[in-house]
């Protein structure tokens, strides 16, 4: 178990990695979140959900940077862990989702889009009203890569 200084810690080495981030400093960033991974998995377990969002910050930094496979590489497996972990309906499984979709996008592969975002679509279909404009927003997007394949 990990003492309080060390959650402090990687706290704050998280929160180091996003303003490299943000700063536009990706290899610098993707560099910290794996790190932080490791640590994460040493400190509190790989099925943490801290170390859960350390992945999917890694996933958002490498998209950022246009590292599409090696977004995608650490989507699938994030994906398949977060809804195992938080729940098929969770925030960051949708998230994710949301991410994998755009990232395959990215990589000329439409149809996985697609059904990356119908997957997306049935479970924010369970979760918000008919009508929300999110749902209505994926619908769209369903329909765009359904015609540009």
């Amino acid at each position: 178990m990990s003492s309080v200084r060390d959650l402090e810690e990687l706290a704050a080495r998280n929160a180091s990695a996003q303003a490299k981030a943000h700063a536009g400093d990706f290899r610098g960033a993707a560099a910290e979140f794996r790190s932080l991974v490791k640590d994460h998995v040493a400190a509190v377990g790989a099925d943490d959900p801290q170390t859960l969002g350390v992945r999917l910050n890694l996933a958002r930094v490498l998209g950022t940077a246009k590292q599409v496979g090696k977004a995608i590489e650490v989507c699938v497996p994030l994906l398949r862990d977060q809804a195992r972990v938080l729940g098929p309906e969770h925030d960051d499984v949708l998230e994710t989702t949301q991410l994998l979709a755009n990232l395959r996008y990215q990589a000329g592969d439409a149809e996985g889009a697609v059904e990356d975002l119908e997957r997306l679509l049935a479970a924010l279909s369970r979760v918000l009203m008919p009508t929300h404009d999110r749902i209505a927003k994926v619908k769209r997007d369903i329909a765009y890569l359904k015609r540009s394949t």
